[in-house]
């Protein structure tokens, strides 16, 4: 039996496991790993419950509490489902932090989603695969220049792309290409790039159109298309069988690209005319306007957080991320104590 771990008990970790119990088609023992015994257990339940009610017997979840390192030594994978920031804080405990978040970007959030699954990778055996999915499209690029390999991400593409799979009436996504990034979750700022889409090898005139749906739909319900992404990719990986997707953060990249799965394995499948640089540089592009760029060994944060933090105006070397991301959770902890900045003209926009 295949024993892989999903880190988190939270909605996105609640959403992959109860797709992963209703489609695994291979024995599958699930480590889910929490902080609080009662929502663990009461989360393996409902999942194992699922499982049952459904007749498939591949999947069983078993929960565990304590110290992630101890069942991470023993399982051939690792999901990393939650991290100390969540991206509702601003509709339900909103400040003066959620506020710089909404005016920088998405991005300055980085030391916060990328602590847990840093942590995550350096305990996971050699040779087993690390799957992220807390903010893929910057933290997977933070990995790998740490020296963490990452297989891929979950959600955002993966989302974008099932809506433009909804809009095209395509059975699966072998002959849909997407490159898009988070930030691609809402629609672009004026002067900013669109997602790029190509159906069957021939560019989308207006993918905008393709992704309206998924845009419009209620934000907090993404993670049950994210579930469902999810399990199937997982599936993918134990069986071995090839999965053509568009997945974020494959193999450390910065932002999504479209791929084939084939086991453990992600190999990058753009389009014709397409190089991976470019296909990078898009997503920087992108990266820039969701408040952080991860280069190589560096990591670039928008310039409203220079505005509390001043030694944020230049670029952070990834050797000197820890002491940065103490100097952030400062700040966070500074700024959610103060009420948020009254705004002009308009409503801010949900991460």
């Amino acid at each position: 039996m295949h024993r892989i771990a999903v880190i988190g008990t939270g909605d996105l970790a609640r959403a992959v496991c109860h797709s992963l119990a209703v489609t695994a088609s291979v024995p599958v023992e699930v480590v889910v790993i929490g902080r609080d015994p009662l929502k663990t257990g009461r989360m393996c339940f409902i999942a194992n419950a699922r499982a049952a009610a459904r007749g498939r017997g591949g999947a069983r979840f078993t929960p565990f509490t304590g110290e992630l390192e101890q069942p991470l030594a023993e399982v051939a994978g690792a999901l990393v489902c939650a991290s100390s920031q969540s991206p509702w804080e601003r509709l339900t405990s909103p400040s003066a932090w959620t506020g710089l978040v909404d005016r920088a970007g998405y991005g300055i959030t980085l030391p916060f989603q990328a602590e847990l699954a840093l942590r995550a990778g350096r305990a996971l055996p050699g040779g087993a695969w690390l799957v992220n999915g807390c903010f893929p499209d910057a933290v997977n690029p933070l990995l790998a220049a740490s020296g963490v390999p990452v297989l891929c991400g979950i959600g955002n593409v993966a989302a974008l792309a099932a809506g433009a799979q909804v809009a095209l009436g395509l059975p699966d996504q072998s002959a849909l290409r997407l490159l898009a990034h988070h930030v691609h979750l809402h629609a672009p700022a004026e002067g900013q790039d669109e997602v790029r889409a190509w159906h069957g090898g021939d560019p989308v005139a207006a993918p905008a159109d393709l992704v309206a749906a998924l845009r419009d739909a209620e934000r907090t319900q993404l993670n049950q298309i994210t579930g469902v992404a999810a399990a199937a990719l997982l599936d993918a990986v134990l069986t071995g069988a090839v999965l053509e997707t568009n997945l974020p953060g494959p193999l450390g990249l910065p932002g999504g690209y479209p791929v084939t799965v084939t086991g453990a394995s992600v190999a990058l499948r753009l389009p014709a005319g397409v190089g991976q640089a470019e296909a990078v540089a898009f997503n920087q592009r992108a990266a820039a306007a969701d408040g952080v760029v991860v280069d190589g060994g560096r990591v670039v944060f928008a310039p409203a957080l220079a505005e509390h933090l001043p030694e944020f105006a230049d670029a952070i070397a990834v050797d000197d991320f820890a002491v940065a991301a103490a100097r952030l959770h400062g700040l966070r902890e500074r700024l959610r104590g103060e009420p948020p900045a009254r705004q002009r003209g308009g409503v801010e926009m949900p991460v």
